[in-house]
């Protein structure tokens, strides 16, 4: 026998591997991750620290200069000179303005120039010791736009983008100032302080229109290229204190800090590769140990797997060099081990169903014989024991089920079997295996021998009434159907189950005159000698006059009253039966009168006596009579109509038979015999058992298997000769038909000759 490769240690092995590699791949990831996220958590919070010392020096510095520029506008000399017109005749005036000028111009503070300018006398002082008019001075438009903004004080970059500008109106918080004072700090002073904030990235200052106030490297001052998705989302942010990453080409941590004093934003951004360069070291560090574990991962799992598989490997060349065991295809030695496995328990299972299922049998045939007499009672000791029925029962007695009808059910006669062994299983279910023995089918009746234990003798029959109960409801519920049980007289012994069982069946002999449903004792149903002792002879009168009136309604009025004429007498059930015999040969004998042949009208007459007996309840014997014996008679013109469709189904199968090579239709049969298609089809169908153009199709596939066989006619041909709409439908309805198609059933037939 071929032996396959060791897929399942291939299996094994890599799943051993996977085993101890991945969680250690996955650790280092995480670590390598982690590490890389705690570098970054640290670095973003240096930053922050940083941008928050270095905002409280730039603030420090503009607080300063703002308390000295409040303080000298707020001075008396200012208030008064405001709204002076500043001629040579005020030198004192002018020169104390110009020495407070200079006295807030502290280099140490940044300030390149100090402006003053007074809208009511329209002049401008600065630093330079003029007096200018403030439609001569060089930044009149400058002083105009400050004076429009609605802010008493603010900070403002310049246009050149190299000062920024606290503008202060006075008088402070005035609707209508009468000046203003601007105080001029150089972007590069802001700079140098943003200088030693950058070890890790850049800073810059932003304001809050997004421009460009400080950054940290002098040349960059006014340059944003780079920066504007970052400036942008700082603008843009509602938070005062943040971070985030920019994507893009510059993939960037962003820290900024908004101030409150300002307005600004003090922004650090670093390169998200610079924070990282760190963890590069921890990250090869981590893979080279992985690989190592790897390596070392995979030579013992190698040697493990090879281990654990012997033992497998062992079992699996046992099994394949088994004769008697078929090969089966599996994907690995574990599914070929797994399969034989199934098929030995499937073995055992069959072997074990047998035994079961042979057993069930014995104990039928038992219980058939013990109910039938055959049994000694030596031989009944040894199969109770064989069989653990070891019962030790004080009384028994037999109970017999039989399905009252089975007409105007939905089940059919044909299924009184199948019905009756559902009855069985149930009673199998319902009644305690220490309550009874096994239940049987046997005479189309149901029968269960029940027992009592010692001092349960006197309420064994409210037990019988309790169980009978419950399987009547039991069966109407699933089956929907009527039955009637039979109980015989109560017996000491097992052995007495023949007598018993006799009595449940002629219990079920009085059912007859008993609603349908009953439980029929037979000790309550046998009477005491009771007779019929008068015949209906007037109601026998009137049916037979209705059946010769072919009055059907009035026949089965006369036939009802007939019937509970009789069965209003408790008698026994024989002389029921020989008042109904009297009626079935009077009917008998009207059918030879009216000139008919028996066989004609009664089919199988011989057996009618017999089906008779056999009949349980008075609607089936109304049923019985009336469907076999007074309807048959009543529409005698029916055979007429018979004959009629035997003639006209005749005619249209020898149109088949005879032009099935032709354009045969429905209509065209119609139009020759000089029916309406529809008539006809009716009269086909019931004459035939099929529709016409069904036995027209499989009369046409018969010609065309012959056609197939005996000829060498193209398929194609065979089609067109047999008026088939085109090949493929011939093909398709022959393949559907046949299991395959008219060229593999062609071959197949050559092949058998």
């Amino acid at each position: 026998m071929k032996i396959r490769s060791p897929r399942f240690l291939i299996k094994l092995f890599l799943f051993s591997l996977a085993l101890g590699t991945l969680p250690v791949l996955l650790l280092g990831v995480l670590s390598y991750n982690k590490s890389s996220a705690m570098i970054e958590d640290k670095v973003a919070k240096g930053n922050q620290l940083n941008l928050q010392q270095t905002q409280q020096r730039v603030e420090q510095i503009l607080r300063a200069a703002d308390t000295s520029a409040t303080h000298f506008i707020n001075s008396a000399l200012v208030v008064s000179a405001i709204n002076m017109k500043l001629a040579p005749e005020q030198f004192e005036t002018v020169n104390g303005l110009l020495q407070g000028l200079h006295q807030l111009q502290s280099f140490e503070l940044g300030i390149d120039d100090i402006v003053l300018a007074s809208f009511n006398q329209g002049w401008v002082l600065d630093n330079n010791t003029e007096v200018l008019s403030l439609s001569d001075y060089r930044n009149a438009e400058l002083i105009e736009r400050y004076k429009r903004d609605s802010k008493s004080t603010f900070w403002a970059p310049s246009v050149s983008g190299d000062q920024v500008h606290l503008v202060k109106k006075l008088p402070l918080h005035s609707l209508n100032p009468s000046g203003l004072l601007i105080v001029k700090f150089r972007s590069a002073e802001l700079a140098r302080l943003l200088a030693g904030s950058n070890e890790l990235g850049e800073a810059m200052i932003v304001s809050e229109t997004g421009g460009l106030l400080a950054h940290s490297d002098l040349s960059a001052i006014s340059q944003t290229a780079g920066y504007e998705e970052a400036l942008r989302i700082v603008r843009t942010s509602e938070e005062p204190v943040g971070s985030f990453r920019t994507t893009g080409n510059n993939h960037s941590a962003v820290v900024y800090r908004k101030s409150a004093y300002t307005g600004w934003a003090y922004v650090s951004i670093a390169s998200v590769d610079l924070i990282t360069q760190d963890s590069k070291a921890i990250e090869w560090y981590t893979y080279t140990i992985c690989f190592i574990i790897l390596v070392i991962t995979l030579a013992l799992s190698w040697l493990g797997a090879s281990r654990m598989y012997r033992p497998i490997n062992r079992l699996y060349r046992d099994l394949q060099a088994e004769p008697e065991l078929k090969p089966i295809g599996s994907s690995d030695e574990i599914g070929y081990i797994g399969s034989q496995v199934r098929n030995i328990l499937g073995v055992q299972s069959n072997l074990k169903n047998i035994v079961e299922r042979q057993r069930v049998q014995l104990e039928e045939l038992f219980m058939i014989k013990l109910y039938e007499g055959e049994l000694a009672q030596r031989e009944i000791s040894e199969k109770l024991t064989a069989f653990k029925w070891d019962r030790k029962w004080t009384q028994v007695c037999v109970i017999a089920v039989q399905i009252d009808a089975l007409r105007d059910t939905r089940y059919e006669e044909i299924d009184e079997d199948l019905l009756l062994f559902s009855i069985n299983n149930m009673a199998e279910e319902l009644i305690p295996l220490q309550r009874r023995l096994k239940p049987v089918v046997m005479h189309r009746k149901q029968v269960m021998l029940i027992g009592c234990a010692a001092g349960e003798e006197n309420n064994f029959k409210q037990i019988v009434n309790d169980l009978c109960a419950e399987i009547k409801q039991k069966v109407a519920q699933f089956l929907e159907l009527s039955v009637t049980l039979g109980v015989s007289r109560f017996y000491g012994t097992i052995s007495d189950a023949r007598s018993a069982y006799e009595d449940a069946n002629e219990a079920l002999k009085y059912a007859i005159r008993m609603e349908p449903g009953s439980v029929i004792y037979i000790e309550d149903a046998e009477p005491e000698g009771t007779q019929l002792d008068r015949f209906p002879v007037t109601l026998e009168r009137e049916l037979l006059d209705a059946i010769k009136l072919a009055d059907e309604e009035l026949a089965n009025e006369r036939l009802s009253a007939y019937l509970q004429s009789v069965f209003q007498e408790k008698v026994s059930h024989r002389e029921y039966f020989v008042t109904l015999t009297s009626l079935l040969l009077a009917l008998v004998r009207l059918k030879q009168t009216l000139g008919d042949e028996k066989e004609a009208v009664f089919e199988g007459e011989k057996s009618l006596i017999d089906e008779l007996y056999n009949l349980k309840t008075v609607r089936e014997v109304e049923q019985w009579f009336g469907q076999t014996l007074i309807h048959p008679l009543i529409n005698r013109l029916e055979g007429l109509r018979k004959k009629q469709y035997a003639r006209i189904s005749d005619q249209m199968l020898a149109m088949i038979h005879n032009e099935a090579e032709t354009e045969l239709s429905l209509d065209v049969c119609a139009a020759r015999l000089g029916y309406h298609p529809d008539y006809i089809r009716g009269v086909f169908r019931k004459e035939v058992g099929v529709n016409f153009s069904e036995y027209l199709s499989d009369y046409r596939l018969k010609q065309a298997k012959e056609l197939l066989t005996d000829t060498e006619l193209k398929i194609t041909d065979i089609a067109e000769k047999l008026h088939y709409t085109n090949p493929q439908n011939f093909i398709r309805y022959f393949r559907k038909q046949e299991g395959m198609t008219p060229g593999q059933y062609r071959d197949l037939q050559r092949k058998k000759e």
